[in-house]
């Protein structure tokens, strides 16, 4: 037995209809007749019709009713439209319990209609009945009509119903991939458009396809889904069929308890509704389980009684298909009756169904019908194809039309682009040369603020000094006595001599960063930049300078650039030891790792490297009573390849160390 046959009344249902739910149909078929009287004559039509489809899934004679109301009316208003609904009324509402009575009035309706909408639903009728009797090839035929007539009106609704009962006609024909495809294509559609009762029976029709397939744990997870969602909605119908669907795989899981007791639930809420088709396929499966059960040896005390209880159950399911035509079903309980007869000996009664399961199995399943149904659709692909192509020659008709004010078009917008390109190339040029002045400025004010920086730092203190001797040997001379002047004039000389040195090094410094002066590198001996700096800092009074240099080492360098740097450390340690007492200033050469290194160590208040970060960011902003000292230190080293590391604790000192 097969899920699909119970969807296929659902699915015609949710064509037509939005809201399943019986409370809320039954209350909309009444407000639906107190208005009747007031209509005019072709509106009755309509509304009789529509109380008509309401009342299928409830109580089809009522339908079938009010269905021959609205004919009556329409033949005597000679309302041909209102003529052929009606007849498609009357086939539906037949379509509960007998498909040739549907397929006659379907006919007849189809002579008539007219528009598109209604012969779309008409022939989707006509699908949905040759589903059901397992003639797949008139099935397929009217359902790829109807596709093709529902795209032509864009009718996402019909589209969506139709491309669900393709899926069943794959499914029946065991192309489970196929099937798959179109339900879940049909799943996705419904729910773009809202449609929660077309997704449960979705979901009850993908459970199937898994179940066939033997993934029963992925066919209970989408039965599962359409039935909450079928309960959410009010859906008896449909929740009764999800209830048979998961009792078949418990059956299959041989969960012969469970299997019966959703069965049973499914059954009783298909009788409450008169769910015909839904009542065959929960006695079916029940007469399947039943017969399962009896083949296992831990039921051979109920054998008997539960081969006839199945027997039963078959035979009931196969009254109601035999009303409705259903080939496939028909043949499916033959075949579970034969076995079940079998089983309780009576041999000739088992041949005689074998024998007619065979002859129903083989109407519906031979090679022909299988052919039909893929060749079918591959002319509905070829349609598709050659409607695709004459859209596109319309389409190169209409370019060709347009192509000489499209190149006229082009040409005169090649003039206006060829204009504006060759202003901003222009205008990038202009840019190009502002911004290289503007870079230019920005670099001299750059170089001048430094300048001007450095001054402050390293000439500041020796004018400084000169200052001061002139004005106490002007108005304090006898304070002076003859070694003190000679002292003072010697410090006061020598200090005249540092702050030339310092002024050519600071020249050579601001000629490097404003003409992009190189360095000069050569062989300099150590010791000759040690007694520089000891000449240079010979007037340092209370500050013990020690200069080591054990193995008499020689560098490849820049000699002014490294006397410039060595002076501006040992300055810094001077001004930093000025309230030290036993003050004491270490410069030492040695080699390690490779390289020469020479350090500049004192015994002053020390710090953080905070305090030094000038010597490796270039934004770092200096004041002018601070100086400029540690951007000229970073700068040349960085000119002569020197690297720089800062040691330093509070309290304990600090360490420069310079690695050639």
């Amino acid at each position: 037995m097969s899920f699909q046959k119970i969807s296929l009344i659902a699915a015609l249902l949710l064509v037509f209809c939005v809201n399943g739910q019986q409370d809320k149909r039954l209350r909309s078929i009444d407000s639906l007749l107190r208005v009747l009287p007031t209509l005019p004559d072709t509106a009755k039509v309509l509304r009789l019709n529509t109380v008509s489809y309401r009342y299928q899934p409830v109580d089809p004679k009522l339908g079938m009713k009010y269905a021959n109301q609205a004919l009556l009316l329409a033949k005597k208003i000679k309302y041909n439209e209102g003529i052929a609904e009606s007849l498609r009324m009357i086939g539906y509402n037949y379509s509960v319990d007998s498909n040739e009575k549907a397929l006659e009035y379907y006919f007849r309706s189809l002579k008539i209609a007219k528009t598109k909408r209604l012969r779309t639903n008409l022939y989707m009728g006509l699908g949905l009945v040759y589903t059901y009797k397992g003639d797949y090839k008139n099935a397929m035929k009217y359902d790829l009509m109807a596709l093709k007539m529902a795209e032509e009106t864009r009718d996402d609704r019909l589209a969506v119903g139709i491309a669900m009962n393709i899926g069943i006609i794959y499914y029946d024909l065991a192309n489970y991939p196929k099937a798959l495809e179109y339900y879940t294509k049909a799943l996705k559609w419904n729910e773009k458009l809202g449609r929660k009762n077309a997704v449960a029976y979705c979901y009850g029709n993908i459970g199937n396809v898994y179940s066939s397939m033997g993934k029963l744990s992925e066919a209970i997870e989408n039965y599962n889904m359409a039935a909450k969602i079928s309960v959410e909605m009010g859906d008896v119908m449909s929740e009764a069929m999800s209830y048979t669907a998961i009792g078949e795989i418990y059956s299959q899981q041989k969960k012969y308890d469970a299997a019966i007791e959703y069965i049973e639930k499914s059954l009783v809420l298909s009788r409450k509704v008169n769910d015909l088709r839904n009542v065959s396929y929960a006695s079916a499966v029940l007469g399947d389980t039943q017969l399962a059960m009896a083949k296992l040896p831990q039921y051979a005390a109920r054998k008997k009684a539960l081969l006839e209880s199945a027997i039963a159950n078959f035979n009931a399911s196969s009254d109601i298909q035999k009303g409705q035509q259903s080939l496939k079903d028909i043949y499916a309980n033959y075949e579970q009756l034969a076995l079940a007869y079998q089983l309780l000996g009576n041999y000739e009664k088992a041949f005689g169904l074998s024998q007619l399961s065979i002859q129903y199995k083989d109407s519906i399943y031979n090679e022909d019908t299988k052919e039909t149904v893929k060749n079918l659709e591959d002319k509905r692909t070829i349609e598709l194809r050659d409607k695709q192509i004459k859209l596109n020659k319309i389409t190169l008709q209409s370019k060709e039309r347009q192509q000489w004010l499209y190149i006229f078009g082009i040409a005169f917008l090649l003039i206006i682009a060829g204009l504006i390109l060759i202003q901003s190339r222009n205008r990038k040029k202009n840019n190009k040369k502002l911004q290289a002045l503007n870079a230019e400025l920005d670099q001299a004010n750059k170089v001048k603020m430094r300048f001007f920086s450095i001054l402050n730092h390293d000439l500041r203190s020796p004018v400084s000094n000169l200052i001061h001797f002139l004005h106490l040997q002007k108005e304090s001379p006898e304070l002076l006595d003859a070694d003190s002047k000679k002292r003072m004039e010697n410090k006061t000389i020598s200090s005249a001599e540092n702050l030339l040195d310092s002024m050519e090094d600071l020249l050579l410094w601001s000629k490097g960063q404003m003409e992009n002066f190189k360095p000069q590198p050569a062989n300099v001996a150590v010791d000759a930049v040690f007694e520089d700096l000891q000449k240079h800092f010979s007037g340092v009074e209370n500050i013990q300078l020690l200069f080591e240099n054990p193995k008499r080492l020689s560098l490849f360098t820049d000699e002014n650039y490294l006397k410039t740097i060595l002076r501006n450390l040992t300055g810094n340690a001077i001004r930093a030891l000025e309230k030290n007492p036993n003050a004491k200033i270490i410069l030492s050469a040695f080699e390690s790792e490779g390289k020469v290194k020479i350090s500049v160590t004192d015994n002053g208040p020390g710090g953080t490297l905070e305090k030094f970060k000038a010597l490796y960011d270039e934004n770092e902003v200096v004041g002018i009573k601070t100086g400029l000292g540690l951007h000229l230190i970073r700068d040349l080293a960085r000119a002569i390849d020197c690297g720089i590391l800062v040691e330093t604790q509070p309290g304990v000192g600090t360490r420069f160390l310079l690695s050639f």
